[in-house]
């Protein structure tokens, strides 16, 4: 089993530019960054940079299609857990 290392909200909040680029989906981080100049969505993604993601990525339009797509991204991109 992967033993993740925790984050504090404020560590995530530290990257959040197109060049380091962290974001939190139900409780986990995710270091997006290589990720970025692939997004279909284009410079959408920085909206959530830095920020928790949870409420916002299951209801964007365009993410319907391409939802196991996504979860694939997620899981490569897990770097660890927000710590509470």
């Amino acid at each position: 089993m992967r033993v993740l290392k925790e984050y504090s909200i404020f560590d995530v909040e530290q990257h959040c530019t197109h060049e380091d680029l962290w974001i939190i989906y139900k409780d986990k981080v995710y270091n997006m960054t290589s990720y970025y100049n692939m997004h279909p969505g284009g410079l959408a993604i920085l909206r959530y940079a830095g920020r928790d993601a949870t409420l916002a990525l299951p209801f964007v339009s365009a993410h319907s299609f391409a939802w196991s797509i996504i979860e694939k991204k997620l899981e490569e991109c897990l770097i660890g857990v927000v710590k509470r």
